[in-house]
């Protein structure tokens, strides 16, 4: 039997138990009726025909009845109500453990972060969710925001001290404010400056060595307020995440340089060409979801991860006026190529990136690669660029849904993309918090 099994089988014997009690209990008020029964109404109507049983016997006996079946009633919904809240709590929990392991399997700090708002809004409940962290100038910033109109405010910076979430890296506590107009923390830029409204918030702090390194913060319960249970829960996802936070780092210091490096031709890139903002982004995030499901090892995981950032850099050698629908356009993975051979820490990267655009079939390009004489990692990019192509906002097609998307894939599976790939990505990417409901 798996987990989710036993947990419905546990709470079904809960309720199995609790209906038997109810029986036993219905008996009460039987056992009542019949006692006034035999007590008060039977000795008058055994006397005569004319008899008349004494209103106060009957309005007696009907009260006691009524009190009996109310109170019965009453407490049934308190327990079904207590059990769903019981419930719930266990189920949230099992969430946050599974949540804060994959936070521990997660390598890469723009992956972890998303998957820590993600997490926490998915089990809070929330229409909107947000990160900030402290950068090494010491100001707090906007890193991962999630829900409608947020991204508008990436990476600005938040006053220590000032707004909800300044106040709680200030103070190293939690807030809840379940109506914001009336908490004179509340600052209203944000809401102007991306359009969301803001209507509740709970933010706790990310404390790791007894050092607030950011905070987390959720939006607008879904189904009424927040209340003390969401905080603790999201207070130990925090815990959980400032820890995962803090090895990422330190793990991704050690390649600062090629960090550093990254960052500057992926921002060069998205300022180059405003159609594929993003682009790299997500697509890494998309092949690493894939690569996992495949099994790929940690550092054949962070290769991929490295490739599917850098992937496009090749394009930054096009003027903007002849990037689409040139012929020059299919050297780009022969630019990009050329461009990090010869980096030693690129080395394993560089190829992946030049057979990105190769089909399995052989038809693609710059060398007429087919089947197994691509890279995996390239089979893995093809799909995984393709996918964010077809469903981002940011692109130079009309966006589609994301059911819509896989199918298209799905429809090229053994001509363009590797079938194996493509049934990987079917299921990895609906298993994983990247795909929106």
């Amino acid at each position: 039997m798996d987990e989710k099994s036993s947990d419905k089988t546990f709470f079904e014997n809960i309720r199995r138990s609790i209906k038997v009690s109810y029986f036993i209990a219905s008996i009460i008020p039987l056992s009542i009726l019949v006692y006034f029964t035999i007590k008060y109404i039977y000795p008058y109507a055994s006397k005569t025909e004319e008899s008349i049983i004494p209103s106060a016997i009957g309005i007696t006996l009907f009260l006691a009845v009524v009190l009996s079946i109310l109170g019965l009633a009453l407490s049934s919904k308190a327990t079904n109500t207590s059990l769903s809240s019981i419930q719930d709590l266990y189920l949230r929990l099992n969430s946050l453990v599974d949540v804060t392991k994959h936070f521990r399997d997660t390598l890469y700090l723009d992956i972890l972060l998303n998957s820590i708002v993600k997490s926490a809004m998915d089990i809070i409940k929330t229409e909107a969710g947000s990160l900030l962290l402290f950068d090494e100038k010491g100001d707090l910033r906007f890193k991962i925001m999630l829900g409608g109109g947020v991204e508008a405010i990436r990476d600005k910076v938040i006053v220590l001290g000032e707004g909800i979430s300044g106040w709680v890296a200030k103070n190293m506590m939690p807030a809840i404010v379940n109506n914001v107009s009336e908490d004179p923390r509340f600052n209203p830029e944000f809401d102007i400056e991306s359009g969301f409204r803001t209507r509740s918030v709970l933010c706790v702090p990310l404390i790791y060595e007894n050092k607030t390194i950011g905070v987390l913060e959720v939006l607008n319960k879904i189904n009424g307020n927040f209340y003390a249970n969401d905080e603790k829960i999201l207070f130990s996802l925090a815990d959980q995440a400032a820890i995962s936070i803090a090895q990422s780092k330190v793990s991704e210091s050690q390649h600062s340089d090629m960090i550093h490096i990254t960052e500057m031709l992926i921002a060069a890139l998205d300022y180059h060409i405003p159609e594929k903002k993003g682009h790299s982004r997500r697509t890494a995030r998309y092949a690493n979801a894939i690569g996992k499901k495949l099994g790929l090892s940690e550092e054949a995981l962070k290769t991929l991860h490295y490739a599917s950032l850098l992937h496009d850099i090749g394009l930054l050698k096009f003027d903007l006026s002849e990037y689409w629908g040139m012929k020059k356009f299919e050297l780009h993975p022969i630019f990009a190529y050329e461009m990090i051979r010869d980096i030693s820490i690129w080395k394993d990267v560089a190829p992946l990136i030049l057979s990105h655009h190769e089909r399995f079939d052989g038809k693609g390009y710059p060398h007429g690669k087919a089947g197994g004489e691509i890279p995996l990692g390239s089979r893995i990019i093809s799909v995984a660029s393709t996918f964010d192509i077809l469903t981002s906002e940011n692109s130079y097609k009309k966006p589609v849904g994301f059911e819509e998307a896989i199918k298209e894939i799905a429809a090229n599976s053994g001509t363009q993309f590797d079938p194996r790939v493509v049934e990987i990505f079917k299921v990895s990417i609906k298993e994983s918090d990247l795909v929106k409901d």
